[in-house]
């Protein structure tokens, strides 16, 4: 069964920009610490995790837009990078990345109108039934609703790293990955400005969920508080879900599925840049 690695593309490169603390400059004076960052830990995971396969997806300018459709604030909390020069804004990156990854074979592509999440989600789901296994490269909860035993989310952070699967869910969450969707339809999600329901936390989630669904809790207690609360939130719960669950039925079309090239296990980090003339 070949191992399918699915990074996503703008998540690693924030982490890497944003988490490398001092400026790296070419000899050209150019900022680069996104791309040695994004190679760097590209190179790390695929030595750990030894995929077959690597697809990076990355969001576009357009990513958003089907969600905005339901909510006009989904991630209107997020900075305006426009406003900031080329030593402060992650996206100038983007350029050499995509050289690099061309350079080592790895498909890569900007996602339109849906999420790079949701491009994941359908590439998923639409090859279910072939002989692979998935892991997911994201540190974004919201991937936690893919994992079964066929696909894995991997949240890389060094010697905290961890590797999702059905029984690490419940034992972080105490809620199942069928169940996530849900779960952050009443907490919320401050990352992606997703108010939850007042009132409710992530223990009183979790009480709720203890029943299967939000559903099921009301037929079993209906004269409780707690369901009369969410009785008077339903619109925002499902607004939420809507915002939360991710799109299996996107055109993957243009994915190419190709045998991982040995460069980026042959050359090191420094080497590939030296390769794309970006040193």
């Amino acid at each position: 069964m070949e191992k399918i690695l699915l990074v996503d593309g703008h998540n690693l490169l924030f982490k890497m920009f944003f988490g490398i603390p001092n400026s790296i400059k070419n000899s050209k004076g150019k900022e680069i610490r996104g791309l040695v960052g994004f190679l760097g830990n590209l190179k790390k995971v695929i030595h750990q995790l030894e995929p077959d396969i690597v697809l990076v997806l990355f969001d576009s300018e357009t990513s958003k837009n089907e969600n905005v459709k339901w909510d006009q604030n989904y991630k209107g909390n997020r900075k305006n990078y426009d406003t900031l020069g080329e030593e402060n804004n992650p996206f100038y990156q983007l350029p050499m990345i995509y050289k690099a990854l061309d350079y080592l074979n790895i498909f890569h592509m900007e996602v339109a109108d849906n999420e790079a999440d949701d491009y994941i989600a359908s590439f998923i789901y639409q090859n279910k039934n072939k002989e692979y296994t998935f892991i997911i490269l994201s540190t974004d909860s919201d991937l936690i609703q893919l994992v079964d035993n066929k696909t894995f989310l991997y949240v890389e952070r060094g010697k905290r790293s961890v590797l999702y699967t059905l029984e690490e869910v419940v034992k972080k969450y105490n809620v199942t990955a069928k169940q996530f969707v849900e779960y952050k339809a009443l907490v919320g999600d401050k990352s992606d400005n997703i108010t939850g329901v007042p009132k409710i936390g992530k223990c009183t989630a979790e009480k709720i969920l203890m029943y299967g669904s939000i559903q099921d809790y009301k037929k079993k207690n209906p004269e409780t508080k707690l369901t009369y609360l969410l009785e008077q939130h339903v619109c925002t719960i499902d607004k939420n879900k809507k915002l939360i669950t991710l799109s299996k039925n996107i055109d993957i079309s243009q994915a190419t599925i190709c045998k991982l090239d040995d460069k980026i296990c042959k050359y090191k980090t420094y080497e590939i840049i030296d390769n794309i003339g970006e040193r």
